[in-house]
């Protein structure tokens, strides 16, 4: 922890810190380039992230003043929604603000939204609050939280680009504990187009492919989606692969 600490201290006495105005991971960049290394270790570590989380739900007032927000939910959730003969249980991953966790219980669905930041989990119950709709909001690690009974559709509207290479096994065991055969799987993730299109900060990028091959055998791929989203800051952007994938449990 005190390497990590000296790290971090190493990137302020050079210049760089969070730019509260930027989209997600993006940096106020005064550092040279041999620095760049440090910046990309620090966008892995768990704590670095919730701490640039804490800050931007800190900023935000309501759900609409969060950069990423969006109202529509996903058509493949809508779909597997509208596929299944009654309701049953569904489970937001990094729920953030909870307007899809939100979105899933107006559907009659028993919801359960998980995210580690606090004030995230605030703002989604006073959004359940306005919407007379119950939610089971839960603060948590994604690697730790367990449930007692599985689930008929997961989420993840970008809880999974956040996660490291590393850790990507334990993100599909979890998965698989909190599924059954039958089970939905919604994600949404950000794309590889190239080689070349990575950077040092922001979600990590994966392509089709590698995602598919996560989490088969136990999911099959349903449906897939992908568009470009142009205008993105940078060192994020300029323009980003957004892709959406609906996979169901099968073993």
């Amino acid at each position: 922890m005190k390497k990590l600490l000296k790290l971090y201290a190493v990137v302020n006495q050079n210049g760089v810190e969070l730019n509260e105005n930027h989209w997600l991971g993006t940096w106020n960049f005064s550092v040279s380039f041999s620095n760049f290394n440090i910046l990309w270790a620090l966008n892995t570590l768990p704590m670095f992230e919730k701490r640039f989380m804490e800050m931007i739900y800190k900023r935000a007032q309501r759900p609409e003043d969060l950069l990423w927000h969006s109202e529509k939910p996903s058509p493949f959730l809508v779909e597997a929604i509208q596929q299944r003969k009654q309701p049953g249980r569904a489970l937001d991953i990094g729920c953030g603000a909870g307007v899809f966790s939100v979105y899933l219980a107006k559907n009659k669905y028993d919801t359960t939204g998980i995210d580690f930041i606090p004030l995230a989990l605030q703002m989604g119950r006073r959004l359940a609050q306005q919407k007379d709709v119950t939610v089971n909001f839960v603060e948590t690690d994604l690697f730790e939280w367990q449930t007692s009974q599985p689930f008929d559709i997961v989420l993840d509207s970008g809880c999974l680009h956040t996660v490291g290479d590393g850790n990507l096994k334990r993100y599909k065991q979890q998965l698989l504990s909190w599924t059954t055969r039958g089970s939905d799987f919604i994600v949404g993730h950000f794309g590889k187009r190239n080689f070349f299109d990575w950077r040092p900060v922001g979600p990590h990028r994966r392509t089709r492919d590698e995602i598919v091959k996560l989490f088969a055998p136990e999911f099959e791929a349903v449906k897939y989606d992908e568009h470009i989203q142009t205008g993105v800051r940078l060192p994020v952007g300029p323009t980003i692969q957004l892709m959406s994938l609906w996979f169901r449990r099968i073993k």
